[in-house]
């Protein structure tokens, strides 16, 4: 491309032209994939697809920075700042996810181990609680609503579930209140017994 057939493209899309936003885009598509799978550590390329980070850029370059796009004079130059673009995109993510715990990429493991000559799925621990852990549960649960009516135990074991004071209200015919006062005798219990 010319730089001068640059220029006028480049104020077709500042006008907010779209064949031109196209255009821009599948004229230097390539150049930005180029840098953008050169730039991808070995780590996040099972966590992306190489296309994500080229949205990125065009996202960027066309939202934030497409008042600055007449600041370019050669199509040297322009695919040049979308190279640093892309580059900076790849390093944050990465950056991102190997500075904070919880994406830390070391931390990952693959799902298939090699033994032998064959791939074999990796055992993972499920989150589901151990058969003992699940009999504790239903032990002190049934310590917890000893001696309680029947509509008590129910609002127990909905809020166990995950309902709401007004879903449970709502479900059993109480007051708010009453569900509330009742979780909370529950939540005494369990503080004088020093349980979690």
């Amino acid at each position: 491309m010319d730089d001068g057939d640059l220029a006028g493209l480049i104020e077709r899309v500042k006008s907010g032209d779209e064949a031109a936003i196209r255009d821009l885009i599948q004229r230097f598509e390539s150049d930005v994939r180029t840098i953008v799978r050169v730039r991808l550590p070995q780590s996040l390329r099972s966590q992306f697809d190489s296309m994500d980070f080229v949205q990125a850029v065009w996202q960027s370059v066309l939202t934030k920075d497409g008042q600055d796009l007449g600041r370019f004079t050669t199509a040297r130059h322009f695919r040049g700042f979308l190279e640093g673009v892309a580059r900076n995109k790849v390093y944050e993510e990465f950056r991102r996810r190997t500075r904070t715990r919880k994406y830390s990429v070391q931390r990952e493991e693959p799902l298939y181990v090699r033994r032998g000559d064959r791939e074999m799925p990796r055992e993972v621990a499920a989150s589901d609680p151990s058969p003992s852990q699940d009999a504790q549960a239903r032990d002190r649960f049934a310590q917890l609503v000893a001696g309680r009516s029947p509509q008590e135990k129910e609002v127990v074991d909905l809020r166990l579930q995950g309902l709401t004071f007004e879903e449970i209200a709502a479900q059993t015919g109480l007051n708010e209140r009453s569900v509330r006062r009742i979780i909370e005798a529950i939540r005494q219990r369990m503080e004088a017994r020093k349980w979690r």
